[in-house]
């Protein structure tokens, strides 16, 4: 299983999930992807999406001040 860090810190929507969606077109089934990101509004829309494309969202938490941290286990992506 590889484990990818991506840091989105700075971008906004819509632009983070472009950036989430080419990273999990990279990895395989059953690797994780651990996202940072400080854009509060991007959260529901990664894990919508994500979710909709087959992969899993083990995770997503402050892990400070205005910055989060999501992971993602990757499925089956459609």
């Amino acid at each position: 299983m590889e484990v990818r860090a991506l840091d989105i810190r700075g971008l906004l929507c819509p632009v983070t999930w472009a950036r989430v969606r080419r990273e999990l077109l990279t990895l395989r089934d059953g690797d994780r992807l651990e996202v940072t990101l400080d854009h509060r509004p991007a959260i529901p829309d990664i894990r919508r999406n994500a979710t909709e494309l087959g992969h899993e969202i083990v995770s997503a938490e402050s892990v400070g001040e205005e910055v989060w941290r999501m992971v993602i286990d990757i499925g089956e992506s459609s």
